[in-house]
């Protein structure tokens, strides 16, 4: 069966490879070492930077040092690089340290600041980092930014009002700028269009945080970002979340293990640290990393914490892998087959646009009209595998691609010709495992090389199946339910990336069934509807922190098989299949709050048994 799942191993193998890409993009919350640099301790401003294991949680000193010892800097990030601007020396200083993340070398660009300040607060887009606000003195609103392309610097705007001692937390389309001083303090949050560099006030003036105080931190998540500690006067371990799918705040109940100010955050995929800071009224800094679960909300320590106590601080996330873009463009639903006596098998493809969710039909086709095919995608194209065609099974690869919406046969093929197969990837490789050879369900997974698109026979799940769905995190492949091979299933099979080897991780889904498809964001995975005897509209959840897996309560609005699924950022699409009777229904998974909704535009030709894929 066709395997909608998008593959490009989301919010999830990101970041560097010192690739240039539009299709890439440095996410924070998916780099492998967090950096914190500079800052103040009892004994002065440092220039020292220390590097947090996110595979491990351990600190080290990597040896290499920012230029000047300052505090009270700001910090951002391409995919290749870090830049850690502004602070106080004294005197202030606009200086930009250049943390090179593929050696963990730094340097001067030969670029600064326009303005000499500290206390300001920075985000990224994918093309450009952005440093707000400040103390030059006086209290500042500028806005300025650095083009990654060429690493020069230009005021481009201003904050709605000045302030300094400010955070920053950005999704793929906004950076928000929030709290800070005027010199009163506030919780005013400022957004940043990266479309435009229009700054607007999207809570209305005087709200936004919960609590009015500058000197706090912030992390994101890819649906949420968190400000936590600061100084209202008092010393404070509040933290708030704004929900980048509406633009609420609220208070989400758990706060840092101890209050401070001037502490500094990283993020990885799975979590958020807030490392170093000073306690006012006791005088002492603090060298405690708390760490924040995503999935939970839940702080705790992680027991491993800053060589050094101190304040004023700055922190990076980078690494070594490359993560696809966080503001995915299109979904491309390809092949099936349509009524009449399941005759018409189609090389069609659809796209559904995410920014207005609308859908429209392409010009390219596959080679070849087919249907139980499964798709995957890498950075540059989508693949399209297998499959049954009029007279015989298949093991065709088609590839879209994306910057030209053109199709054409890369040359290599499944080594297995088959149906009913699933599809997954990691940042390097896309996973075709599972299927029905003549006569018999097969365990086969095969490997798709993107850097020069061969293909070979790695691996095999832990039992022959098929009509089965995949997604996948960081580090693994799940395949999940299917037909294995005298009865429905709710097996998931786990596949390592980082060696090849298969597993059961001892947790199913909570129903057996076949035919479904699946979705994921950052930290879940979602088989949705399928076969059961009858067809269902149920869920299922599984977490990637633990490998738990549930039924969040909220089914798809129409229960049918044989469809195919995409992810956008923030939603999940599933589209097509078999109700009875075929039908061209896209239903909405919404990831912030797991609520299904139809948004009203299907595909413009009912079908079933197609594949899908998302850039």
């Amino acid at each position: 069966m066709a395997r909608g799942v998008f593959g490009l191993n989301k919010v999830y193998k990101r970041q560097y490879q010192n690739v240039k890409d539009d299709n890439f993009e440095s996410w924070p919350e998916s780099a492998t070492y967090g950096y914190f640099g500079g800052g103040e301790t009892s004994g002065g401003r440092v220039n020292t930077i220390e590097r947090l294991d996110f595979s491990n949680e351990t600190i080290s000193l990597p040896g290499k040092n920012l230029s000047q010892a300052r505090r009270q800097l700001a910090a951002t990030q391409s995919s290749s690089y870090g830049y850690f601007g502004g602070g106080h020396a004294p005197p202030y200083v606009c200086t930009i340290d250049r943390l090179d993340f593929s050696s963990e070398t730094l340097s001067l660009p030969g670029i600064g600041l326009p303005e000499a300040r500290n206390g300001l607060a920075a985000v990224s887009s994918s093309s450009y980092g952005y440093f707000a606000g400040g103390w030059s003195p006086p209290i500042v609103n500028t806005v300025d930014r650095i083009d990654f392309s060429n690493e020069t610097t230009l005021d481009v705007g201003d904050l709605l009002q000045t302030r300094n001692g400010l955070a920053a937390v950005s999704n793929s389309s906004y950076g928000y700028f929030g709290g800070g001083n005027t010199p009163s303090y506030v919780c005013t949050i400022d957004r940043l269009d990266f479309s435009n560099e229009t700054l607007s006030t999207p809570f209305g003036a005087g709200n936004g945080l919960s609590q009015a105080r500058n000197d706090l931190a912030a992390v994101s998540s890819s649906s949420y970002g968190y400000f936590g500690g600061g100084n209202n006067p008092s010393i404070v371990d509040t933290v708030d979340r704004i929900d980048f799918s509406n633009e609420t705040t609220s208070v989400p109940g758990n706060n840092l293990s101890e209050a401070r100010g001037e502490l500094a955050a990283v993020s990885s995929s799975s979590y958020g640290y807030f490392g170093g800071g000073y306690d006012f009224y006791t005088g002492l800094n603090a060298c405690t990393i708390d760490r924040l679960d995503f999935s939970t909300e839940t702080l705790s320590a992680p027991g491993n914490n800053l060589p050094q106590a101190r304040e004023g601080l700055a922190a990076v996330s980078g690494g070594a892998s490359y993560r696809i873009k966080g503001s995915r463009t299109y979904g491309y639903f390809s092949g099936g087959f349509t009524p009449p006596d399941d005759l018409g098998f189609v090389s069609i493809i659809d796209r559904l646009d995410f920014s207005n969710e609308t859908t429209s039909r392409l010009g390219p086709k596959l080679s070849q009209g087919r249907r139980r095919l499964a798709a995957l995608s890498s950075s540059s194209y989508g693949y399209f595998g297998g499959g049954f065609h009029p007279i015989s099974y298949s093991n065709t690869i088609d590839r879209l691609d994306f910057s030209s919406e053109t199709t054409s046969a890369p040359g290599n093929n499944l080594p297995q010709a088959r149906q009913n197969l699933a599809a997954l990837s990691s940042s390097s490789y896309g996973y075709f495992g599972g299927g029905h050879a003549p006569f018999s369900s097969v365990c086969t997974i095969d490997r798709l090389d993107f850097s020069n698109e061969t293909t070979s026979r790695i691996s095999n799940l832990t039992q022959a199946g098929e009509s089965l769905a995949a997604v996948s995190s960081s580090s693994y492949g799940y395949f999940g339910g299917g037909f294995h091979p005298t009865s429905y299933s709710n097996t998931i099979d786990r596949l390592d990336f980082s060696n090849e080897t298969t597993s059961a991780p001892g947790n199913n889904l909570p129903q057996a069934r076949y035919g479904l498809a699946a979705v994921s964001n950052s930290s879940y995975g979602y088989f949705g509807s399928g076969l059961e005897g009858p067809r269902v509209c149920t869920i299922d959840r599984l977490d990637f922190s633990n490998e738990t897996t549930s039924a969040p309560g909220n089914g798809l609005p129409q229960a049918r098989y044989g469809l195919a699924a995409v992810s956008s950022s923030f939603y999940g699409y599933f589209g097509g299949g078999h109700a009875p009777p075929y039908v061209c229904t896209i239903d909405r998974l919404d990831f912030s709050n797991e609520t299904t909704s139809a948004p009203g535009n299907g595909l413009p030709q009912a079908r079933r048994y197609l594949a899908a894929v998302s850039n």
